[in-house]
């Protein structure tokens, strides 16, 4: 019959568990007592009505200083198996269940039951008498405990124990089961002969074993990750731990290895981790993985001066397959072309796809003209394959752009822009080519690369993938109380749902006239997401600023659609600001100055973003009415330990407070720059060191309300590292 407790819902037999001759008992989350068995109850004295509902700690003080009670809160947090060799503080004094020795305790977690662990006690494995001249172990009691036995026998983990001298005596079923041995052929054969690790950790774990008989000691190294090597040869990947066997008067007469079979466990967390680096149609790397492994050859290049080069691949002929045979066909081209491609690079290098029908090609120490040649034999390779599909045979062709990467070359993005620059330099040279990026290649590599960026631009508005970030702006003074203030920021996602940065889109947008259209959407969707959640935004003080462009500032449309869209959604007085670059901003100044004006009377406030970067910033500042200065973040990066940037921050700052003008700095990324910030009176401050932008909206256009704490403050400035 099941019986289920009214205190923690589980179901337990505790008729069936009260005729058991060993102790169990059963914690739930918060450490109380929830099952206690009759062998627990005589065994400690405390009757399971004095235990169920207690805690630990109180059910039985003597356990404070043995190490359980902490050992159980551990296992209830990471699911692990714990097996405690040498338990005091469990038996009473007038023990009639056990005898001298201290118990065995085993804490497994129950997987139906999270935060639930199971506690079984029993007597210490007594293999065999003492022998009080030499201290080791004589002929077993009838093959032990026969209960003990029983209970290591039904364990899910391996168990296998030695003498002193580590020669096993004792292993249960699933030991076994992993080494090949049966007990009776492995009875006092030395432990490494059954027990067969290998790995950088095997000799480590028997040096371990070794001391741990020596000096009684929990080894340092628990749940070293090995591959025990089963009789038959099979590797088995193993986790174990160690601990010494002691008798009543805590002398060491063997050690214990519990081993549990993780192979499957490891299998999984492989694929899991191949999948999050690497693309699943072609078993290449993914565009993250990528991104990630240019950014080292970045920082390798500028700490060692090395030089590296990278290969931007555009199938030239892809669509045509893709349009008339349909995605089948070209997915398995794309398969083809990766393996290919995978016969020309080399161990050290990386081969990703990209994206669609692009891939990249990481060349580590390699210099322009090898990676020229290696570009033109890839080339060459496409150019003589010929792929077929239900009787019809495809030429496909490939344009190849070359960068090299050096300590000049500046960020991933850039390097990224200049490759996609070469690569379509190539298509415009008549396709299936290979071009080399020149930084003064002049206009037309340039305007290639942009105008393929417009197409994928209108694409994406079409198709909606545009996302809102959201940085916070915080107070330079932490104990000041104002509400929290964030700058929208904008991302694109590619055809491939992966991030784009704004950096790789945005000049294209402008030079094309873009921005407008762009600026627009980021409007409609902020006013959109303050409607839906418009009284715990306005009541809580938020503000949002968004970045305008030139062309938008300029754009008379622009302005009336802002216009009417803060009378209709009925924004607050200096809930929405605009950020507009100080470039923008002076490159036309009679429309900026009718700009700024229009909407600061419907409410909006505004910052002149990169301030100091023109020559006469200040020349023009008393002509634009606006209320933040945004101090560039090249004279913020550096501000600790450069005089210059620091005297130039202090003038602006000052200039600023003359004009009753607050003050933002951008790009803090230490507490060091904080500080001086403070010391200098800037108001504002907003950089990676403080918060980085975090989505502004879920993927249904709802405010994500966790990048907001209840106070409605960022979060604290990070130390410097």
């Amino acid at each position: 019959m099941v019986v289920k407790t009214s205190d923690s819902g589980l179901n337990l037999a505790p008729v069936i568990l009260d005729q058991c001759s060993v102790g169990l008992f059963v914690l739930a989350q918060d450490g109380v007592i929830v099952h206690w068995n009759h062998w627990m109850s005589m065994a400690t004295g405390v009757a399971a009505e004095s235990a169920i509902g207690n805690m630990l700690e109180n059910a039985l003080p003597g356990l404070s200083d043995s190490g359980l009670i902490s050992a159980v809160k551990a296992a209830a947090f990471t699911g692990e198996m714990t097996l405690l060799p040498n338990v005091t503080g469990i038996i009473s004094d007038s023990e009639s269940v056990v005898g001298a020795s201290a118990p065995m305790v085993v804490i497994k977690p129950m997987p139906d039951r999270p935060r639930h662990v199971l506690v079984q006690v029993f007597d210490q494995l007594d293999f065999a008498q003492q022998n009080s001249t030499d201290h080791q172990y004589a002929k077993t009691h009838q093959e032990g405990d026969l209960q003990t036995r029983s209970i290591l026998s039904s364990i899910a983990d391996a168990v296998i124990t030695t003498d002193l001298r580590g020669d096993i005596n004792y292993m249960n079923v699933v030991a076994e089961k992993l080494t090949g041995w049966r007990l009776k052929e492995a009875m006092r054969l030395p432990l490494g002969q059954v027990f067969h690790v290998m790995g950088e950790d095997g000799l480590s774990l028997m040096e371990a074993i070794a001391e741990c008989l020596r000096t009684g000691q929990l080894p340092k190294a628990q749940r070293l990750e090995l591959v025990l090597t089963h009789r038959d040869g099979i590797g088995v990947a193993v986790e174990e731990s160690v601990a010494p066997i002691r008798d009543e008067k805590q002398q060491v007469h063997g050690v214990v290895v519990v081993f549990r079979d993780v192979s499957q466990a490891r299998r999984l967390a492989a694929q899991v981790s191949w999948q999050a680096s690497h693309d699943t149609l072609t078993g290449l790397f993914n565009r993250g993985s990528f991104d990630s492994k240019l950014d080292e050859l970045l920082q390798n290049a500028r700490e060692f001066g090395a030089v590296h080069s990278m290969l931007y691949l555009d199938l030239d002929q892809f669509k045509i397959v893709n349009d008339t045979c349909g995605h089948v066909a070209g997915d398995e081209l794309l398969r083809q072309i990766a393996s290919k491609l995978s016969t020309h690079v080399r161990a050290g290098d990386t081969l990703a796809r990209l994206g669609g029908d692009e891939f990249g090609v990481l060349l580590a120490d390699c210099a322009e003209s090898v990676a020229q040649r290696i570009a033109n034999q890839m080339r060459q390779t496409i150019m003589d394959f010929r792929f077929g599909w239900e009787e019809k045979s495809f030429v496909i062709g490939v344009s190849i752009g070359v960068v090299t990467i050096s300590a000049e070359s500046e960020s991933v993005e850039r390097v990224l822009s200049a490759a996609d620059t070469a690569c379509y330099a190539a298509k415009d040279g008549g396709r299936n080519q290979v071009h080399l990026y020149q930084a003064n290649a002049g206009e037309a590599a340039q305007r290639q690369g942009e105008m393929r960026w417009v197409s994928r631009i209108h694409s994406a508005l079409e198709e909606d993938r545009f996302l809102l970030y959201a940085q916070a702006i915080v107070p330079v003074d932490r104990l000041s109380q104002e509400s929290g203030h964030y700058e929208v920021l904008i991302r694109m996602l590619d055809e491939s749902g992966d991030l784009v940065p704004p950096g790789a889109f945005i000049p294209a947008a402008e030079r094309f006239g873009l921005m407008p259209r762009i600026d627009r959407w980021v409007v409609k969707q902020v006013f959109d997401l303050i409607k839906h959640d418009y009284e715990a935004l306005v009541l809580g003080g938020y503000r949002f600023a968004i970045n305008l462009s030139g062309g938008s500032v300029n754009d008379e449309d622009t302005l009336v659609y802002i216009s009417q869209k803060m009378s209709e959604f009925r924004i607050p007085d200096g809930m929405i600001s605009f950020e507009i670059t100080e470039t923008a901003a002076i490159a036309n100044l009679s429309s900026a100055t009718h700009f700024i004006r229009t909407l600061k009377k419907a409410g909006c406030r505004f910052s002149l973003d990169d301030f100091g970067s023109g020559l006469s910033s200040f020349a023009y500042l008393k002509n634009l009415p606006v209320d933040y200065l945004k101090i560039d973040g090249a004279f913020i990066r550096d501000l600790a330990d450069d005089p210059i940037d620091l005297a130039m921050v202090q003038a602006i700052n000052q200039i600023g407070q003359v004009m009753g003008l607050k003050t933002i700095a951008e790009f803090v990324e230490s507490e060091s720059v904080l500080k001086k910030l403070s010391e200098v009176g800037v108001d504002y401050a907003q950089g990676y060191g403080i918060a980085r932008p975090e989505p502004l909206c879920d993927g249904r256009g709802k405010l994500l309300l966790g990048l907001l704490n209840a106070y409605g403050q960022p979060d604290a400035i990070q130390p410097d590292t």
